[in-house]
């Protein structure tokens, strides 16, 4: 077992199960079991002081503990600390003090870009942690017998299929 800080499941398993087959009646969905992908979260100050394009307040990023990919994060996680099997856990493949720059950088491409200012502004670190996002592993069966494996976001609900 393992101790994880991870985000709360908005969708328990018989939900996503229903949900679904109201979505595809033509097919039925058993979720086999449960695994915690793992995510860097970093939250920095921002502050630009300008007078045509003056930036200031909190802005935050994620970045994938496998794929080492960053993304912006609107809030802050909702996060508890569970007790999960080990076997549940994707290993996380990157540390904090490696995963700092991918997120600075992700911010500041994204602040120059979306704001088209010319000058780059400072970020100042006020939070880092590493979490886990949980995912259920749902197999679909349809009519025809095909068999097909979906990954289903357990806080939003969200699904990609697996190949």
């Amino acid at each position: 077992m393992r101790v994880i800080q991870t985000e709360r499941i908005g969708y328990e398993r018989k939900e996503i199960e229903l949900i679904l087959e109201k979505m595809d009646p033509e097919s039925a969905f058993t979720v086999q079991r449960h695994l915690y992908y793992p995510y860097l979260f970093f939250e920095y100050m921002l502050n630009r002081k300008s007078f045509f394009h003056p930036l200031e307040g909190n802005i935050g990023c994620t970045v994938d503990g496998v794929n080492k990919i960053g993304a912006l994060a609107d809030t802050f996680p909702r996060l508890e600390k569970k007790t999960v099997p080990r076997q549940a856990v994707i290993e996380n493949t990157l540390e904090l003090t490696d995963a700092e720059p991918i997120a600075e950088n992700f911010l500041l491409n994204h602040i120059v870009n979306k704001k088209k200012i010319l000058s780059v502004p400072k970020l100042q670190l006020t939070k880092q942690m590493v979490f886990y996002r949980p995912y259920w592993i749902v197999e679909g069966k349809s009519k025809a017998s095909e068999r097909f494996l979906l990954m289903v976001d357990a806080v939003s609900g969200k699904y990609h299929p697996l190949h």
